[in-house]
């Protein structure tokens, strides 16, 4: 039976220990604060306060937080390396200044590690659905191919340590803005006359279909913000797509001007909505609700 260390259980990583429990491997959990994992505590699973002792005797440790500072934090301050896991992958979206600073490290230790961001929302985590985005040795990837096909559909091996980062950082760009120009186009229809319902079922059978529309549109439309991706960690990413635009002189003009949104989604108080929450900034500014 493989073990798994995992630190994050939030949002995404806890799908993935329930998908990794229901597959038979053996979980030690980090959480500050272990009430909440209660139901998952049992003669496979253990909880721990610290995350030396979560790591310590697994096979892979698994982390899956959001900011990078507490990503360092629990990376460089927890003595993680020190416990001796078998192997670290990281699954958050990290900088790649610092997924460098963590390969380095844990280099220099004889761990193996790998950068893996995902992505899929809270209901791909809980069914096994998310897509890997894979930075570092290809053959890691077969070595720990129970945890990727327990949690996934999917890897992508995007190249070496933080080429999966550098990918996702892209990824994520590119859905703020496919969202953004899916919240103008509703808003220009409904302005002039043609109901969102309508326009939803003409965009869901041409080019500009997709799986963003379907969700987080039909998500506005329902007026349902519950978080699946949560704006702040979104306007996180774009600040990591902003920063790495700068240092490689990369044009950007579109997605430059997707910020000035999300700081007025956070300052309006939507930080911890899901990112589609957006829609009541673009609201206030056309004075209308899509419905």
């Amino acid at each position: 039976m493989k073990t798994v260390a995992m630190v994050g259980t939030g949002i995404m990583g806890r799908g993935m220990a329930m998908n990794l429990k229901k597959n038979g491997v053996r979980l030690r959990l980090f959480s500050r604060s272990p009430d909440k994992l209660a139901d998952l505590r049992d003669e496979n699973c253990s909880i721990f306060t610290s995350i030396s002792e979560a790591a310590s005797g697994s096979d892979l440790t698994v982390i899956c937080l959001t900011e990078d500072e507490v990503v360092r934090m629990a990376f460089f301050e927890s003595e993680l390396l020190e416990a001796r896991p078998g192997a670290i992958i990281d699954t958050g979206t990290t900088s790649p200044e610092l997924t460098l600073e963590m390969a380095d490290a844990a280099t220099s230790a004889s761990i193996p590690f790998l950068d893996a961001p995902m992505t899929g929302s809270k209901l791909a985590a809980a069914a096994g659905q998310i897509l890997f985005m894979v930075g570092g040795d290809a053959s890691l990837i077969e070595n720990f191919r129970f945890f990727f096909d327990a949690c996934g559909k999917n890897v992508i091996h995007c190249g070496p340590v933080s080429s999966g980062q550098r990918a996702k950082i892209a990824l994520n760009m590119v859905q703020a803005g496919l969202f953004q120009i899916y919240l103008e186009g509703f808003h220009l229809a409904v302005r002039d006359g043609v109901s969102a319902d309508t326009l939803m079922e003409i965009l869901s059978q041409s080019a500009a279909a997709s799986p963003l529309l379907d969700f987080k549109m039909g998500c506005v439309l329902k007026r349902d913000f519950e978080p699946h991706f949560a704006l702040r960690n979104m306007n996180k990413d774009m600040n990591h797509a902003m920063q790495r635009a700068q240092q490689l002189h990369t044009a950007i003009p579109l997605s430059s001007t997707l910020k000035s949104f999300y700081d007025a989604g956070l300052a309006a108080g939507h930080g911890e909505e899901d990112f589609c929450s957006l829609a009541h900034i673009m609201e206030a500014l056309n004075h209308q609700r899509l419905r």
